[in-house]
């Protein structure tokens, strides 16, 4: 079995899974269609270690994804002990014997004295930058992204939901002022994951139509999002975005930030996408990631052939599922689904 690090260009595969998604991001044809995984601790068990583990430890959770680098053929990777993620920060505080993270409502107080604090000294993401660098130094001929936390979803975490929702119509100034905040605290963070060669993958779903509507996103979060594309930019970083759900509203909106490539959930139309000018934007998605728990094989082959017919041949277009592939997936599904898209993701 090839080791994860040692993943070259073979006879099937005339780039390395590194240099394929440069080719799609530059624009050019590469020797097959991508395929783009949205992973989590899936090889666990193979690797002898429980999800838990994946969460909380970073040993673990490096030796896991060398395991999942060898058992499931991707173009991507994401970089493991992301503390950020909702599901890693409650066993970590599980670990710590704390009890479960209770959102705290009134922040208006607090709002003003809170700084933005440079990467390294926040201990938690600090370690997951030690993350970056060791994935970037153990898998150089991958395409590896990790998951920033998008600034409207920050803002809800530290608001509450109904509460900013509630500012949207009785404070606005407040909820600017804390959109500020959440949008520096992205660019930050995103600049320095950047530094290894890490390209920042923007998880923002609260931002999609399923909780907010078209005129509140051009509104409130907008004008943030096009500052954070504008940053990495800037600092000739790329950037890529992913809004669960539905959101075809904003389809317009979104591709005219500029961002280097879009994931799509299941939800979001990818024919409606293909009638818009999208630019030099990579479109990523949008497979049901149900149907790799819930779906049949035939289920999964039939929606790997419409995605590929619709985007038809677009050098610009990246496979995969619109969403993380739920754990509970079994490895032979998720091999299967990529063995469809080598298949038939070939350029005539």
């Amino acid at each position: 079995m090839t080791a994860p690090n040692e993943r070259k260009a073979t006879m099937s595969n005339s780039l390395t899974p590194r240099e394929r998604m440069e080719t799609v991001f530059k624009g050019r044809q590469p020797d097959r269609a991508p395929v783009f995984l949205l992973l989590g601790g899936h090889c666990a068990e193979k690797a002898g270690y429980t999800l838990h583990q994946f969460l909380t430890d970073p040993g673990a959770a490096i030796d896991i994804l060398k395991v999942t680098a060898q058992e499931i053929e991707s173009d991507n990777l994401f970089v493991p002990f992301n503390p950020y993620m909702p599901d890693a920060q409650e066993a970590i505080r599980t670990l710590m014997g704390k009890l479960p993270s209770v959102k705290k409502a009134d922040i208006k107080e607090k709002l003003p004295k809170w700084k933005v604090r440079e990467p390294r000294e926040d201990k938690l993401f600090a370690q997951h930058l030690d993350l970056c660098q060791k994935t970037a130094e153990l898998f150089p001929d991958y395409h590896l992204e990790t998951l920033v936390g998008g600034p409207w979803s920050m803002a809800m975490e530290l608001r509450g939901i109904e509460e900013a929702l509630e500012d949207v119509y009785e404070d606005k100034e407040f909820l600017h002022a804390l959109m500020n905040y959440t949008t520096e605290t992205v660019i930050v963070r995103s600049l320095a994951a950047a530094e290894y060669g890490i390209t920042p993958f923007i998880g923002d779903p609260s931002s999609g139509m399923s909780l907010i509507s078209p005129a509140i996103y051009r509104e409130f979060v907008y004008p943030y999002h096009k500052r954070l594309v504008d940053a990495l930019h800037k600092k000739g970083s790329r950037i890529v975005f992913h809004i669960c759900g539905y959101v075809d509203p904003i389809l317009e909106d979104l591709l005219s930030l500029g961002m280097d490539g879009l994931s799509i959930d299941a939800p979001t139309s990818l024919e409606i996408l293909y009638s818009l000018d999208r630019g030099k934007t990579v479109v990523i998605g949008n497979i049901d990631p149900l149907l790799f728990v819930r779906g049949t094989r035939e289920d999964l082959e039939g929606k790997v052939k419409e995605c590929l017919r619709i985007a038809g041949g677009d050098p610009r277009y990246v496979i995969g599922p619109g969403c993380q592939i739920p754990i509970a997936a079994s490895l032979e599904n998720i091999r299967f689904f990529v063995d469809c898209c080598h298949r038939y993701g070939t350029y005539a």
